[in-house]
């Protein structure tokens, strides 16, 4: 089961950044984000794939702390440099002023802690 994880976290991130690089038809694929944030999010798909296939625990280590210094970086740009729009429309019960900053808050808050167990995976890693 764990290789076929690994396989479709490989196959769709390297389809993900094929498609952010232009080489399939935009038909397939409708970006709502910029083409650097979806190559980062199929880079960080492999990532976790050749985490999944690893065999050697500080091979393990490293490709996680690339991981969470990636998904650190998507949740920082979510926070910093998203156009307004794109979290409000998720939860509609509350006002669209206060759903933006909140999901901002919550990504931020997301991206120090992410920031801070990547820390603590070099730590380790060099340990």
């Amino acid at each position: 089961m764990g290789k076929l994880v690994a396989s479709l976290c490989l196959v769709g991130g390297i389809a993900a950044c094929a498609a952010s690089l232009g080489l399939l038809p935009e038909d397939y694929i409708i970006f709502a984000a910029p083409r650097q944030v979806v190559f980062g999010a199929g880079a960080v798909s492999v990532l976790f794939g050749f985490l999944l296939l690893a065999r050697d625990h500080r091979a393990a280590d490293a490709v996680t702390t690339v991981t969470l210094l990636s998904v650190a970086a998507f949740a920082g740009w979510l926070t910093f440099y998203a156009p307004d729009g794109t979290i409000e429309r998720y939860l509609p019960f509350i006002p669209t002023e206060v759903n933006d900053a909140l999901a901002r808050l919550l990504f931020g808050l997301g991206a120090a802690a992410t920031f801070g167990i990547a820390i603590w995976a070099v730590r380790r890693l060099f340990r």
